[in-house]
């Protein structure tokens, strides 16, 4: 079983979870590939796709909108699943929130993803600028400055334990195989 593993990052911290996640599919001995969505070009000879991007202003990034909309026909026949990494995950009620707001303007209705995980980022103010600091604090409550966000808040158990699920699913489908 072949699967790829395509992601959208801007300052490398979802990039790093997409490399994580390959690394553990291909340590339950599925065959991952991975590469970032604006430079993927060939997804034909994949049984299955693990998609993963960074979540600014409610959106997905630009590169994994066009990678989707290039793709969607192959796709659409193939196990999929999807991670998004986004601050929110951090908030209490954060999980939900994704979920209820963004999910909705995210999704393609033509694709079905068998499992959505939602992971919380990085913020590292040597890579964003510090207006993007200040915009990450005021898409929350507002009132806080833009430090209190700072830090790397992935959780990596949680995400092999969702990367785990996945090759459990892909293991336990024959028609994936």
């Amino acid at each position: 079983m072949r699967v790829l593993t395509v992601y959208g990052s801007v300052h490398g911290s979802t990039a790093e979870v997409g490399h994580f996640i390959a690394e553990a599919l291909q340590a339950r001995g599925i065959d991952s590939d991975v590469t970032e969505a604006a430079s993927a070009s060939a997804v034909e000879g994949y049984d299955a796709h693990v998609l993963g991007s960074a979540i600014h202003s409610g959106l997905w990034l630009p590169a994994m909108a066009s990678f989707v909309r290039r793709s969607s026909s192959l796709l659409s026949g193939r196990p999929l699943y999807l991670w998004l990494s986004c601050m929110r995950a951090i908030e209490p009620g954060g999980y939900a929130y994704v979920t209820d707001n963004y999910l909705p303007n995210l999704l393609p209705r033509t694709l079905s993803f068998r499992k959505i995980g939602i992971f919380a980022g990085k913020v590292d103010l040597t890579t964003i600028s510090q207006d993007d600091a200040w915009t990450l604090t005021f898409r929350y409550d507002g009132a806080g400055d833009p430090f209190k966000l700072v830090g790397d808040h992935r959780d990596w158990d949680s995400i092999r334990a969702w990367a785990e699920q996945v090759a459990d699913d892909l293991l336990a489908d024959p028609a994936s195989q």
